[in-house]
């Protein structure tokens, strides 16, 4: 996975929890209002069971969300993972090319040093045969 999925999926992942984590304090909400307008005494029996079945569904809720919140960690980790990948990658380059670049420009200055003293050989020898005639 590239590093750009990676931070999409961990965006994604990060938004539905929070989409998740939204819905379950509704629902916890909803039942703390319930709570609140009943007395425990004055529950039927049919209410007891709304009450049980929104308390399960909050406990799933928060069974999902946890599980979404490991595994937003989970791509946290990769990202941050890929991302050290590709800086050791980067440097890696960066210092196959500066010692290209430097390699290179040795074998400059030493091809420009080659072509002085071979022009000077040539200065000199032509100053030679010039004042031998």
């Amino acid at each position: 996975m590239s590093g750009y999925q990676d931070i999409s999926a961990l965006e994604k992942s990060v938004a539905n929890a929070g989409s998740q984590l939204y819905t379950m304090a509704h629902k916890l909400h909803a039942v703390e209002r319930s709570l609140d307008q009943t007395a425990m005494e004055q529950m039927d029996e049919l209410e007891v069971m709304e009450l049980l079945e929104s308390m399960t569904e909050v406990k799933n809720e928060y069974q999902n969300l946890r599980k979404d919140i490991q595994e937003v960690q989970q791509l946290q980790r990769d990202v941050s993972t890929s991302i050290r990948f590709q800086m050791s990658n980067m440097q890696q380059t960066f210092q196959m090319l500066k010692k290209r670049i430097t390699n290179s420009q040795q074998k400059q200055q030493q091809s420009r040093c080659q072509l002085r003293v071979q022009r000077d050989q040539r200065q000199n020898t032509t100053l030679t045969t010039t004042n031998d005639h």
